[in-house]
């Protein structure tokens, strides 16, 4: 997992500008393991294990792969069947072979030759309530209706894709809040349209909330897919700091930002996810 990027300096003189990217040397703990996995309800669990590298690595080819780790899945505390290798798109995979259901508790535990064992556990949400998407060819508004759960902390994450000619979703849309609409459902609405949005109920708890989203470009697909899935607060505080880490890219930081990991002694995530796809035609 890359846990830190730290980017360049701006010069401003009165005659030219340049951007430049300095790499600042930071201490490495040495090498660790590297746990990420998704666990969404009524699918296997996929675990991926790999290796750490020093945070001046940039290139995702560096984190190398550790196919002779050990890795066991619990379910309430429980051994569940061992997982199996897959390579899956060229990556390999432990997988299991039960599926992950709602009401409770995983742990992954993962050790390997040479390097410290590590330990994440967390639980899957529930799903949320979304209904009635709609959106206008040629127009760059998309709307639909969540119910939030009222007395309860949840997260969210939105996603916008476009169906291709398999008639499958194939390609994300970047998009932000409409400002006219939804200036009051979180902290800031940006300017800058981008691939997800993750953010909590605090000011929409308990309320049926009608979400107008605003694309970047005009929408000239004849079918359109919005993913709202629930996160864990580990999947939430996980995806948030990763934007966070995105977004800053090519801005001035004073210092090197972390992205939130909850495995002990070890980097990345294990998070529950609980994820509802609303697919309907354009107009």
């Amino acid at each position: 997992m890359r846990s830190f990027f730290v980017y360049g300096v701006l010069f401003v003189t009165l005659l030219s500008a340049c951007e430049e990217r300095v790499n600042i040397q930071l201490k490495y703990e040495g090498d660790k393991i590297v746990i990420n996995s998704l666990l969404q309800p009524d699918s296997v669990a996929y675990v991926r294990i790999t290796r750490s590298v020093p945070a001046n690595v940039y290139d995702e080819s560096g984190f190398t792969e550790i196919g002779n780790a050990q890795v066991t899945l619990l379910q309430n505390g429980i051994a569940m069947s061992a997982l199996q290798q897959q390579s899956i798109k060229g990556r390999t995979y432990f997988v299991s072979k039960e599926k992950i259901a709602n009401g409770n508790n995983y742990t992954i535990n993962v050790s390997a030759a040479g390097l410290t064992p590590v330990t994440a556990q967390d639980t899957v949400p529930p799903a949320p309530v979304v209904s009635d998407g709609t959106a206008r060819r040629g127009s760059t508004r998309i709307v639909f209706t969540l119910k939030d759960r009222p007395g309860a902390a949840d997260y969210y994450r939105l996603r916008v894709f476009t169906y291709g000619t398999d008639n499958l979703p194939d390609t994300t849309r970047n998009f932000r809040l409409d400002p006219a609409f939804n200036n009051n459902l979180i902290d800031v609405i940006a300017n800058t349209h981008y691939s997800s949005l993750v953010m909590d109920d605090t000011r929409f708890d308990g309320k049926t909330v009608n979400f107008v989203l605003e694309t970047e470009q005009p929408i000239n697909a004849t079918r359109l897919m919005v993913e709202v899935s629930s996160l864990t607060c580990s999947g939430f505080k996980y995806f948030r700091t990763l934007d966070m880490q995105t977004r800053n890219g090519g801005v001035l930081i004073t210092e090197p930002f972390a992205v939130y990991t909850n495995v002990h002694n070890g980097y990345g995530i294990v998070a529950g996810i609980n994820s509802q796809r609303l697919v309907f035609s354009t107009e």
